[in-house]
């Protein structure tokens, strides 16, 4: 059996890149198109940026993914991503949207995805958590920012993170996620940390150490993730193994109009292709 997908993300409302995607889809007929977080452009003031976001998914969105052809598209936001803005991206029949949900691929796989990053030093925080259960009473200066705001339907809303108990550790237990991990394929959008996959510019490991406990834990498939553009670029490899799990990022770059991917089988994880158009 085989099912063939085209892997990537960080596309942050690129349109280029996105019709780099859709032009190699026509070409090669995937089963599915996977893409794992950070949407929607960004380069707005904060004043306009919700609605600007919620336009390009709207209208431009579905545009940019028209494929041809019975392929499944399988999608989740990033920390980037309003999520007030989900329900536009719930209501297109056309792909599924797969945060902290799991769905049938084939009959002998299925693909969870899971959105949520550690606390970054950015603004926005509609997507950020604590990472582990014991960050939360971590004390003195360190490189994360914990107030910002949060996107709704009527705008901004400031937050401040220290005061939330929810932690990515806590929401990577759910079943949902701990379910036939041998036979899942799981869309983070963050990496796990000390990885090739979570290097960022300055040299700096930025992954979730709760993704990587996970992946020790639980011995997943396959993981797929984003969130760090230049990480590939940072180690030179797309791929690395924790244990006998198959770890994959994109090292997608939104601002070359270049399109970073990843093409493989789900039943031949022995030969994973990274290509860029």
């Amino acid at each position: 059996m085989k099912y063939k997908i085209i892997y990537t993300s960080d596309l942050h409302g690129n349109e280029e890149q996105y019709k780099k995607l859709a032009e190699l889809s026509k070409h090669i007929h995937p089963d599915s198109i996977i893409i794992g977080g950070d949407i929607a452009p960004k380069d707005f003031n904060l004043e306009e940026y919700i609605e600007k976001q919620r336009e390009f998914l709207e209208y431009k969105l579905p545009e940019l993914l028209n494929v041809k052809g019975d392929i499944d598209i399988f999608l989740i936001m990033g920390n980037d991503d309003c999520s007030a803005n989900i329900d536009i991206l719930e209501k297109n029949t056309d792909y599924d949207i797969i945060h902290n949900k799991r769905t049938k691929l084939t009959e002998d796989f299925e693909v969870a995805g899971y959105s949520y990053v550690p606390i970054t030093p950015f603004g926005i925080k509609d997507w950020e958590k604590y990472d582990l259960r014991k960050d939360k009473y971590e004390t003195g200066e360190n490189h994360k920012n914990y107030n910002g705001y949060k996107s709704t339907k009527s705008g901004w809303s400031y937050c401040n993170l220290r005061e939330s108990e929810e932690t990515i550790q806590d929401d990577l237990s759910d079943y949902i996620f701990c379910k036939n991990p041998e036979k899942t394929e799981y869309i983070i959008h963050t990496p796990p940390y000390y990885t090739s996959l979570d290097i960022c510019i300055d040299g700096t490991h930025i992954g979730s150490k709760s993704v990587k406990l996970f992946i020790e834990e639980h011995k997943p498939y396959l993981t797929l993730h984003g969130h760090v553009h230049e990480t590939v670029n940072m180690s030179g490899d797309f791929k690395q193994k924790i244990g006998d799990t198959v770890n994959i990022a994109s090292g997608n770059d939104n601002r070359s109009n270049k399109l970073s991917l990843i093409v493989f089988d789900l039943y031949d994880l022995n030969n994973i292709n990274r290509i860029t158009l």
